[in-house]
Parts: C-alpha cells; structure tokens; sequence
C-alpha cells in the first residue's frame, strides 16, 4: 500500500513526495501537443496545471479535486516502480470548513478500480483509506520537535485564496482561534497586474512569481520592480492589521506557512514581528502523510 499526502489547494496542488502543480487544467477530447502533465481518464484529455479553477468552497461538488489528485497519485506509484496499487490517502480541508465537511470529503476519494494515463503511461489504483486532517495543524505536527518548546504559537497559513489562522497552547489547539480571512496571495496578484496594465504590461501569475523574488526579464524591469515592491509591502502591511484586529499579537512566537509565505519570507521577518519558523508550500501535505502513521 502506497500512502501519500496531498494538499488540495485552490492555488496549487502539492504532494508529499515534492509535487506541485497549479490547481485547474484545460480538457479536450483529443491529446494535447505534448506527454507532459497530460492526464486521460474516462474518455477526456486533461492538460494539468492550465486555467486555474474558480474558489470552491466545497470540493466534492465537481470531480476538478479528484482529477488533480490522480497526478499525484501518478507520481507517488512511478516513485515505487509500480503501475497497479491500493491508495492510503492523506487530504485536508480549511479549519473553518473541518467539521462540516470531513467525512463528504473522505468519502468523495475512496473509489474502486481506477484507470487512467498520465504522461502516457496506464495506471490502476484503489484509494482503500483516505484521512481528513485540519490544514496548518498537520503542518504544525510535522515540525513539532523544531516547535515543542514554544508554549504558545500562532499559525499564519498564506494560501492563494485564503489565509488560515490557529494558534497553539503546549501544543494543543485553542479552537476559538481558528479563523480564515479571504485575503490570499491572489489579491496581491491581482493588485500587480491591474496596475501593470495601465501602462500596457501583460504578466501571468508565473511572471509575477518571478518578479516579487526580483528575477523578471522584461524591458520595463524597473518599472515592474517599482510597482511590485509597493504592492507587496502594501499587501503585508494589510494582512499584519487584519491579524491584529483578530486579536493577534505578532511579538509571540509566530509561524507562516504556506506558499504565500515562502514567497514573502523576506518581508515576514522584519520589523517586530516574532517570527520563529516559515514553513515551505509542502509543509501540510507532508504532515497529511506523517499523520497517517
């Protein structure tokens, strides 16, 4: 049996065994021009990792969250020289939606006799047991022994949609913490490319990655360089105040996950922030896979 994690993002989607790709694809009915990241199952072409999918507050409405796990999947048997397993799967959902929607998503991944083709090769697969886990908690456990010590620590996650918040108490969950505020790195996203195209510059989310880590290749480099350090130090000094006005006092012991986070680190340990630890992108899928036992 195989077992994997995977952290089924809006923004992204990531694995425990180092997969990450964006969370939407572009379907057809014939193949597309190249193998790579091409997914075929019951009768459709998909091109993983085009057209990022719309919010979804609930996943198991449409089959989008499966068909981006089965890469994943994909992944995690070729890693084992396999093409026929049975699945243990480690997913998570917002604390904010935990409760309510656990055992549906639990339910939405265990399925028989899977069959498809990624990359042109023909997998089968059971998902034989799938494990809901709260997102940033499963993050937390799997760097508790760099966090044990702090008797209090506040998680700030910074996903694409959301940013997802808890705060630890000797390691415990103070549940009246939890809170999820619509202000992921989409917004900052966004910001940058409404301004840049008042001045006729067209960057995807791919090239603004690349020019908030100061790697943008372009004729108008200062230019975009001017307008992203604005936006960016607009977009930190926003989520700051909203944490605070939480009730969040960012001097304790804090830790920020996520890919919003690793993207941001620069600017998450300046100031009188207490920042103690920032967790890369594959942080909860790898506490999903842990978690399983």
């Amino acid at each position: 049996m195989i077992k994997l994690g995977v952290d089924n993002g809006n923004y992204n989607t990531k694995s425990s065994e180092g997969m990450l790709y964006a969370s939407g694809y572009a379907a057809s009915d014939r193949e597309f021009i190249t193998p790579e990241m091409q997914l075929f199952f019951e009768g459709k072409y998909y091109a993983i990792g085009e057209r990022r999918m719309r919010f979804q507050q609930d996943k198991t409405r449409e089959p989008d969250t499966f068909l981006l796990t089965l890469p994943a999947i994909a992944e995690a048997m070729k890693r084992v020289g396999v093409i026929n397993a049975e699945i243990a799967l480690g997913v998570g959902l917002p604390i904010d939606s935990y409760g309510t929607q656990k055992e549906a998503f639990r339910r939405y991944f265990l399925r028989d006799n899977i069959s498809f083709l990624f990359e042109g090769v023909s997998y089968r697969c059971r998902i034989v047991e799938c494990k809901v886990f709260a997102q940033g908690h499963a993050a937390l456990c799997r760097y508790y022994q760099k966090l044990k010590d702090y008797r209090s620590i506040t998680l700030v996650d910074i996903g694409g949609y959301t940013v997802d918040i808890l705060t630890l108490h000797d390691f415990r969950l103070d549940r009246s913490s939890c809170a999820s505020l619509r202000m992921g790195t989409i917004t900052l996203y966004s910001r940058i490319q409404d301004t840049l195209q008042r001045s006729d510059i067209l960057l995807s989310d791919e090239l603004i990655t690349d020019a908030i880590r100061g790697e943008i290749q372009h004729a108008d480099s200062k230019l975009i360089q001017t307008i992203v350090e604005q936006a960016v130090a607009a977009y930190c000094k926003e989520l700051f105040n909203a944490l605070r006005e939480r009730g969040l006092d960012l001097r304790l012991p804090t830790v920020f996950g996520g890919g919003g986070a690793e993207l941001l680190e620069p600017k998450l340990k300046m100031g009188d922030l207490n920042t103690v630890a920032v967790l890369n992108r594959f942080a909860n899928a790898d506490g999903y896979k842990l978690l399983m036992g």
